[in-house]
Formats: C-alpha cells, sequence, structure tokens
C-alpha cells in the first residue's frame, strides 16, 4: 500500500492509461504531478489547444505525447480516463465525447456552464456505465477534513447555521484584462468559479440545500481586452455573490463570494453552529489555516484551536499524490482506503449545480428559489 496515494499496488491494474485535457495552472502545479506521482498511472497524452503553451508545457511535464486537438488525443492515446481541465465551456463537449467512447472521466469543477450541460454530463455518465470524479479540491485538504472530523464526532449536533465565506483579490483591478472565467458563456464568474466549491464544502459539512434567494452582481462591468490594451469588452459574469441557504434539516446559512476583495488571496471562512456547539474554520494562502472549537456551554467569545490530528495532515509537498491519488482510486472503481470517504461523482458535481443555478434564477426573479432533490451522491 501507498502511504500517500492509498493505491494498492498489489492489486492494481498496470497501467490505468490517463490522457490530460488543459494545461492550465492547476493542472501543471498539481494534477499532472499527482497523476505521475500515482503508482500504475501512466499519463499518455496532454492537450492544449496552443502549441507554443502546449509544447512548453509538455516539455516542462515530462509528457511525450503532445495533441493541440482533442478527440486527435482521444484517438491516439486510446487512454482508460480522461482528465478535463479546461476552460468551463469545453467541459460537457469534452466529456460527452469522451463518455460516448466508454472512457472514464474527472472533470474540473464546475461540471457545465449550465444545469442542463450538468444534467446531460451525468446521466450520460451513468447510461454508458463510466465512472466519474470531480474535482473538488477542499475535500483532501486538511483545514476541511479536519473540520469534516469533528463533525462526524458530533461536535455541532444538529446544525442550526453556517456562514460561509470566499474572498479573492484576483479581479479587484479594473486595469486587469477580461478572461473567459468574466464571460457568462464561457466562464460564469465568482458564481460558477469558486461557488462550487463552497457549496459542495456546504453540503458535505452541513448538510443538503432545499432553497436560495440571492444577488449576483458585477462591480467592474468593463476590462481591457488585452494586458495593456486600450480596447476594452464588456465582463458579462458576476464578480460578487450573496445568497441565503435553507437547509433541509432546517438550518440556514449565508454564502458570500467575492473576487474584488483587495487585500485577500484566497481567504475562506467557514463557521458551522449547533446545538452541541460551533465550529470555525478559517484560512488564506498566506496564512496557515486554523480550525476551532466551542461546545455548547462554552465561555462566550471563546472558540479554541483545535491540534490537526496526525492522520489528517498532508504536508503541501505531498498534497498533489494525495489528492490525485484518491481520485485515480475513484476512477478504477477501487474505493476509498480505510478511514476515508467516498470521492464526490458527476452526481455531487451536479447537486452542487443545482444550487449554484437556483441562486441564479433567484438573482433573476428576486425571490425565494426552491432546489430540485439532489441525486444519488456520495455526500
Amino acid at each position: 500500500m501507498d502511504e500517500q496515494t492509498g493505491v494498492n499496488t498489489d492489486n492494481a491494474r498496470a497501467p490505468f492509461r490517463v490522457a490530460v485535457a488543459g494545461v492550465g495552472s492547476f493542472t501543471q502545479r498539481v494534477l499532472v504531478p499527482g497523476l505521475l506521482a500515482t503508482p500504475a498511472v501512466e499519463v499518455v497524452g496532454i492537450f492544449g489547444p496552443t502549441r507554443p503553451k502546449l509544447d512548453e508545457a509538455a516539455a516542462r511535464l515530462g509528457i511525450s505525447r503532445a495533441f493541440d486537438k482533442y478527440r486527435a488525443m482521444l484517438d491516439a492515446a486510446r487512454p482508460d480516463a480522461v482528465v478535463i481541465a479546461t476552460p468551463n465551456d469545453l467541459h460537457a463537449p469534452m466529456a460527452l465525447d469522451a463518455i460516448a467512447r466508454g472512457h472514464h472521466v474527472l472533470c474540473e469543477k464546475p461540471l457545465g456552464i449550465s444545469l442542463a450541460e450538468a444534467e446531460a454530463m451525468h446521466d450520460a455518465a451513468r447510461e454508458a456505465g463510466v465512472r466519474t470524479a470531480i474535482n473538488f479540491t477542499y475535500r483532501s485538504t486538511t483545514a476541511f477534513r479536519h473540520m469534516r472530523s469533528l463533525i462526524r464526532d458530533g461536535a455541532v449536533g444538529r446544525v442550526r447555521h453556517v456562514g460561509v465565506t470566499f474572498h479573492q483579490g484576483v479581479r479587484a483591478d479594473p486595469a486587469f484584462p477580461i478572461g473567459f472565467r468574466m464571460l457568462r458563456e464561457r466562464g460564469g464568474g465568482a458564481l460558477l468559479d469558486v461557488g462550487p466549491h463552497m457549496v459542495d464544502a456546504l453540503r458535505w459539512l452541513a448538510g443538503d440545500v432545499e432553497a436560495v434567494v440571492g444577488v449576483t452582481q458585477i462591480e467592474i462591468p468593463v476590462r481591457p481586452a488585452f494586458v495593456g490594451g486600450s480596447p476594452t469588452a464588456q465582463v458579462s459574469a458576476d464578480d460578487v455573490v450573496s445568497f441565503i441557504v435553507r437547509l433541509r434539516n432546517g438550518g440556514t446559512g449565508t454564502i458570500q463570494l467575492s473576487q474584488v476583495t483587495h487585500g485577500r488571496h484566497g481567504f475562506r471562512r467557514v463557521e458551522i453552529a449547533g446545538d452541541a456547539g460551533t465550529v470555525s474554520l478559517e484560512e488564506d494562502r498566506a496564512e496557515p489555516p486554523v480550525v476551532r472549537y466551542a461546545p455548547a456551554g462554552s465561555v462566550a467569545g471563546r472558540l479554541d484551536p483545535v491540534p490537526v490530528p496526525s492522520h489528517l495532515d498532508v504536508p503541501f509537498a505531498d498534497f498533489p499524490a494525495r489528492h490525485v491519488g484518491r481520485m485515480v482510486r475513484a476512477l478504477r472503481g477501487q474505493g476509498p482506503v480505510s478511514g476515508d470517504e467516498p470521492w464526490p461523482t458527476f452526481a455531487d458535481g451536479l447537486a452542487a449545480q443545482q444550487v449554484l443555478d437556483a441562486v441564479e434564477r433567484s438573482a433573476a426573479l428576486q425571490r425565494w428559489v426552491t432546489v430540485g432533490p439532489p441525486h444519488a451522491a456520495s455526500a
């Protein structure tokens, strides 16, 4: 048994052939290094639409076969599974193509840029009998797993209310040029960029969402069309989102997302209060995370830090192998290692997208919107 990835090297089929679509930052920093560190996995090809960037990434990562046509990669590489880490509007067509060929699929969040796309991807995979995974990164991070462990052990009890905040400054500068995430038809704004992570965390930690009411807004509506350029482009996707949720278990919550918050790199705060106590998590990329807890009856104003158990602590250098290894197990149908949880599938991605779709509809209708019942998900 490999201690970092949890892969059983004695029983694993070898090799498990994986093709990768996308050469973005997370792909190069985490996904591909994690694949290369996972025993019995062979990266058989990588796709990118721009040849110079593709060739540079392939050389840096040590991948010998690089393709600038997605279907050509699938035809030539004949993978067992495909990792889709491309712009959001390409997730559905690429996943559906891979599913039709019988490939297992790991997809970046969000599943699609609309609820209809997410439903089509989920249903196609189920009908084809292929295994799926979605890259909900925080299910592998030390702080969120620590919080989950405390909640499962009864630290909160019945959930009363939840507060979730995710603030970034990535788009705070009006001179920052437009990109696909700022276009509703290609990326979907803050709601579909960081929203899937926080909604999945909410479902995982506190339970399913029954209804939402929310607002979305575009604080910086016009941006340069390119770096240092004078032509401008219209932003069509939100950069700030706020919504209230009513949970199926009776609790309530508030979620606030912003990508125009000066001074924030990737600030996250999650607090869950119940009849047995309160657990909170706070982290930013620039500072170490802190998980705090106050049991029922605690002195007001006291949430004390809780040390991370050694079995939940994943050093930064080990994260790619640990995180990707869990997703590979899911794609291989091996199930989680002892003490771990099943990895989220397209059903979980669809459940998150149902909430995000309801938020978007609520903002347009200016009223509460009911969230459809979740599919059979792993959460």
